[in-house]
């Protein structure tokens, strides 16, 4: 992979109306999709066999757990405030969050969100920023998650220092595999020194999708955050 290197998952729910909804979550390194959500058995469904990374079984359990806790309690939260959002069925709420790696650094943080593919909030600084296309509601929910400083400090910690950790022991735990089948440099004296990059599996390039987002589920990764957090002091 050529650096920065970036890794950030992407969550899509689609409402259709008050009873029923889908939910899309995927992981991905760069432009490799690594990991998928499964919504009819509610599990982590990891794509290869270095996907892990160096997070332990029970790691991933509880992970799972608190999904299936975000993704219902995200779902009740649109439901009851579709009106005081500004959102109207059928919808798509979606979000992307991650991270990026150069040098063996944090080099980025990002969490975006949208609705109806159109900019909603974005955490920059270690604050909601309210995109102008998500008018007052997005104003609202930005400003009563800004009153919480711990808040902003715990989606700060998830998205840079739990990121890190996790980008760094995926990358190790599929160094073989990335090395091996992700691309060929050949030399050759005509080239003065340079290298031409053959890669031996082709991927479709995925754009990271501009997500949307509310208090509820700010407060959801939040959790996800102190969790991590818990894992990492012992």
């Amino acid at each position: 992979f050529e650096e920065p290197v970036s890794f950030h998952v992407i969550k899509i729910s689609s409402f259709y109306n008050h009873s029923w909804e889908r939910n899309l979550g995927s992981g991905w390194l760069g432009d490799l999709q690594t990991h998928t959500w499964d919504s009819k058995s509610s599990t982590i469904i990891f794509l290869w066999p270095w996907s892990r990374g160096n997070f332990s079984n029970e790691e991933w359990m509880e992970l799972e757990t608190l999904f299936r806790i975000h993704f219902i309690v995200v779902s009740e939260a649109i439901h009851r405030r579709i009106s005081e959002l500004a959102f109207q069925y059928p919808c798509e709420i979606q979000l992307t969050a991650g991270c990026e790696l150069h040098s063996g650094k944090l080099s980025g943080s990002f969490l975006r969100t949208a609705y109806q593919g159109l900019d909603y909030t974005s955490f920059q600084n270690n604050s909601c920023v309210p995109s102008p296309l998500g008018g007052d509601a997005a104003k609202r929910a930005c400003k009563a998650f800004n009153q919480d400083q711990r808040n902003k400090d715990e989606i700060h910690h998830l998205v840079s220092d739990t990121c890190l950790r996790f980008l760094l022991g995926l990358l190790d735990a599929g160094k073989a595999y990335l090395q091996r089948q992700l691309s060929c440099r050949v030399k050759h004296s005509s080239l003065e020194g340079q290298d031409i990059v053959l890669y031996w599996e082709h991927h479709n390039s995925v754009g990271l999708i501009i997500l949307a987002v509310i208090v509820p589920l700010l407060l959801l990764i939040v959790c996800l955050a102190l969790w991590f957090r818990k894992r990492c002091s012992h």
